[in-house]
C-alpha cells in the first residue's frame, strides 16, 4: 500500500493567497464569481465532483497522512478536562486533535463530524466514543475514510437520506474542525438545518469560528454575508458574536458558551439543542 499512492498521486504546488495582517484587503473577485453550492441533502453532481477534485489535490500533497490507518495511532491518552487543552493533545506521532470539545461530550457519545473529509479526525477520536457518523460532499473522501478507521465509525454522503435516517435524532454531539471557518451564513444556516435533525434534546454542537488574530498574517477573509467565491475557494468567514446570533435565529439552537482562542483564530461557540 505504501507506493501505491506515490505511484498514483502527482506532485501539486501549494498555492499562497494573498493578503497580511497590516496590508489593505484583497482586490474584490470578478463579477459572476459566487460559487453554486446548495444544502447537504440536495447536494448536486456537480457539487460532488468538485469536492471530489478538491480532495484528489489534498492526496496530492497529503497521500501518506490522510491513508495512514488508525492502527498506526494506538496511544489512547486520557483527555484533558479543558476543552481548549484538547485542542494539542497527541496520539502518539501524529499531529495535534486540533478540536475544541468538552471531554464529557466525547466519552462513550454517540459523535458526529459535519465535513469529515478522509476521516483524519474519526479514526482518532472515535476510540473515546461509543460510535462515530462523519458525513461529507466527497464521495472519494467518504471511501478513504472507511479505509482507514476503527470499527465503530461510519461514513454516509450528505445527500444520502436513506442512509443517515437510522442516525436521526440518536446523535449526542457534533464535533467539528477546519469546517465552520469556511461556512458564510447562507451555508452555515443549511448546514445547522442538517445537523438538527441528528441531533438529540440537549445535544451539544461545537462550532470553529474564524476570528483573525492581527499579529498573524492573513489570507483572504469574508463576512459572513458575503457568498462563496470561485476566486477565493479557501477563504474564510469573521463572524462576530451578533454573526453568530444570527446564524441561529429561527433555529432551535441555543449558545451555552463560547471562547476565544487568539492563538488559534477562533471564535470556539458551544450550541446546544433544544426540544422541539
Amino acid at each position: 500500500m505504501a507506493l501505491g499512492p506515490r505511484r498514483l498521486l502527482r506532485a501539486l504546488r501549494g498555492r499562497l493567497t494573498p493578503g497580511t495582517a497590516g496590508a489593505p484587503p484583497p482586490p474584490p473577485p470578478p463579477e459572476g464569481d459566487e460559487l453554486e453550492a446548495s444544502p447537504p441533502l440536495e447536494c448536486t453532481e456537480r457539487e460532488i465532483q468538485r469536492w471530489n477534485a478538491e480532495w484528489f489535490e489534498y492526496l496530492q500533497r497529503e497521500w501518506d497522512r490522510q491513508l495512514n490507518p488508525y492502527t498506526l495511532y494506538p496511544d489512547k491518552p486520557p483527555l484533558p478536562e479543558s476543552p481548549h487543552d484538547l485542542i494539542h493533545l497527541k496520539l502518539g506521532y501524529g499531529p495535534a486533535l486540533a478540536l475544541y470539545a468538552d471531554r464529557d461530550a466525547i466519552e462513550g457519545k454517540r459523535l458526529m463530524e459535519m465535513g469529515c473529509g478522509c476521516g483524519n479526525l474519526g479514526k482518532l477520536i472515535a476510540r473515546y466514543a461509543g460510535s462515530y457518523l462523519g458525513t461529507d460532499y466527497s464521495t472519494l473522501a467518504l471511501k478513504i475514510a472507511r479505509l482507514v478507521s476503527p470499527p465503530n465509525c461510519a461514513y454516509v454522503h450528505v445527500a444520502d437520506r436513506a442512509g443517515l435516517e437510522p442516525f436521526f435524532g440518536r446523535i449526542d454531539t457534533v464535533i467539528s474542525r477546519y469546517f465552520w471557518i469556511h461556512q458564510n451564513l447562507r451555508l452555515g444556516r443549511w448546514n445547522l438545518e442538517f445537523l438538527e435533525l441528528f441531533l438529540a434534546p440537549g445535544g451539544r454542537l461545537y462550532a470553529d469560528f474564524y476570528w483573525p488574530n492581527p499579529a498573524f498574517e492573513q489570507g483572504i477573509v469574508f463576512t459572513p454575508d458575503h457568498p462563496l467565491s470561485r476566486a477565493y475557494p479557501s477563504a474564510t468567514f469573521r463572524y462576530t458574536r451578533e454573526d453568530v446570533e444570527r446564524l441561529i435565529a429561527g433555529r432551535p439552537f441555543r449558545v451555552l458558551r463560547e471562547e476565544i482562542s487568539p492563538e488559534m483564530q477562533r471564535r470556539y461557540v458551544v450550541f446546544e439543542r433544544l426540544a422541539g
